[in-house]
């Protein structure tokens, strides 16, 4: 198991919505990454992490959302409560950063403003469902290709087994709402 904490790499966070709609959810193959996702992207200043991910899914699929928690909702006159993510994770964005960073300060100092990013991301996923239309308008500067996927599709779509897990863990919660 991966001890990603230890490293003293610089994060950044990101948020994401995975909606499901008839048994199928909706993902983006992001253009430089290269990769299956649920919609998402970066947080941005003073953005609580669901804003950051209704907000993205907005922009890469054209598809207003909410973000909901499926398991905990509360109501009080004192305090918001905002939906709970159903996974948080952290993993390497670019670890060879990371790696020059710490093996040459002075010669990483000198670096291309674009290998001074993200080393790591700090990932927030969160349900959602549609505020009006699934109309799909994805935004093609990010975005390769929009697709539903149905659950049968899950296993055999390539996708990375963290994506499987998370797609599965979202299915699985959609369940126990219908029950």
């Amino acid at each position: 198991m991966a001890n990603l904490q230890q490293y003293p790499a610089k994060i950044c966070h990101t948020a994401a919505g995975m909606l499901i709609h008839d048994n199928k959810v909706l993902l983006i193959h992001h253009k430089k990454l290269h990769l299956w996702l649920c919609p998402g992207g970066h947080m941005e200043d003073g953005e609580l992490p669901h804003q950051a991910a209704e907000r993205e899914f907005l922009e890469e699929t054209g598809v207003k959302v909410e973000t909901y928690d499926p398991l905990y909702t509360r109501n009080s006159k004192i305090t918001e409560y905002v939906p709970s993510p159903v996974e948080t994770n952290l993993h390497w964005i670019c670890e060879q950063n990371f790696q020059e960073r710490r093996s040459d300060p002075k010669a990483y100092a000198k670096a291309p403003l674009r290998m001074k990013g993200c080393e790591q991301h700090v990932g927030f996923v969160y349900m959602v469902r549609s505020v009006g239309t699934l109309d799909l308008s994805p935004q093609m500067e990010e975005v390769t290709q929009i697709r539903w996927i149905s659950r049968e599709e899950v296993t055999s779509f390539d996708l990375s087994e963290d994506m499987k897990a998370q797609l599965t863990h979202g299915f699985a919660l959609v369940d126990t709402l219908e029950k």
